[in-house]
């Protein structure tokens, strides 16, 4: 009786070790959205400004003009967008029949772009709009009136596209230093005998999104 019991326990052992599960699985899951971002030089909101300085009338054609630069990044085809406010003036002086200065005084576009980090996609390509790059200078102006831009600030109160690309970005986030498209944006006037005030200001909104 001892060695029949025995061999039940020895087989119920054995049955049990040759059924024990030895693997599993772990299925990691997620999704990866359509990522865009447009920020400062340092990665952060973007608030620049474009400061034009005093205009004060001059007996030459020194365009006032200045610059602001902002990086692009994107996971797929791209495109950019602006829109600005109204002028908006401070202490405005009497018209007393003259002009003040106007969305159409002053000129703006893209001055430069570069996109030569390592982390950009291979053969990531940009193009500007017609009429929004100034690669090649501002006009010049000849008479003492405002030049022929080829684009104002009045080209784009209603938000228009001035820029857009392949995808960006081949990795990283927005603390990488090498995978963004830079972009200058510039703005300029000739200072001529406009209404007086002591300020005035516009707001360019910069929105990027998927082409």
């Amino acid at each position: 009786m001892r060695n029949t019991l025995l061999l039940i326990v020895v087989v119920f052992l054995m049955s049990a070790a040759a059924f024990a599960q030895t693997s599993g699985n772990i299925t990691v899951t997620g999704t990866t959205p359509e990522a865009f971002s447009i920020t400062d030089t340092a990665d952060g909101t973007v608030t620049s400004s474009i400061v034009l300085g005093t205009l004060t009338p001059s007996n030459n054609g020194t365009l006032a003009q200045n610059t602001a630069q902002v990086r692009l990044r994107s996971n797929k085809a791209y495109k950019v967008t602006a829109q600005a406010s109204a002028l908006n003036f401070t202490a405005a002086g009497s018209a007393d029949g003259g002009a003040a200065l106007g969305l159409t005084d002053v000129g703006f576009g893209i001055t430069s772009i570069s996109a030569a980090g390592a982390n950009v996609a291979t053969g990531h390509t940009d193009t500007i709009t017609t009429g929004y790059d100034l690669s090649g200078g501002w006009p010049t102006p000849t008479n003492g009136l405002t030049p022929a831009f080829t684009k104002t600030l009045n080209d784009i109160t209603s938000g228009v596209q001035v820029l857009n690309g392949t995808r960006i970005s081949a990795r990283g986030n927005l603390s990488t230093n090498n995978n963004f498209v830079l972009v200058t944006f510039g703005a300029a006037t000739l200072p001529q005998f406009f209404t007086p005030n002591t300020g005035f200001s516009t707001t360019i909104t910069l929105t990027i999104s998927g082409n």
